[in-house]
């Protein structure tokens, strides 16, 4: 199941770059946990990370819980965007 995030708080890389914003999350309803977060990532950042953009579509990835390493005011990965790239 998607959910959708209202507050649109800021996706950062292990190494301080911004990755894009919180779009929303995955949640396996059986057991009530967030398995990833959604990222709209902009054109710019899709193309450091490879990413082709589609046409009027925004760019938007999804991100295990596992690569998160802090959420407060903005949420860290324990990636940097080398290592991002190289997922994606």
């Amino acid at each position: 199941m998607e959910l959708s995030s209202e507050e649109k708080k800021r996706v950062i890389s292990k190494d301080g770059r911004e990755l894009g914003t919180l779009a929303g999350s995955t949640i396996d309803t059986t057991k009530w946990t967030v398995l990833s977060i959604m990222v709209d990532v902009p054109k710019e950042q899709a193309k450091v990370l490879g990413i082709k953009k589609k046409f009027l579509k925004p760019v938007i990835i999804n991100v295990s819980t596992d690569l998160i390493a802090v959420v407060g005011d903005v949420i860290q990965l324990r990636l940097d965007m080398k290592e991002l790239a190289e997922k994606f």
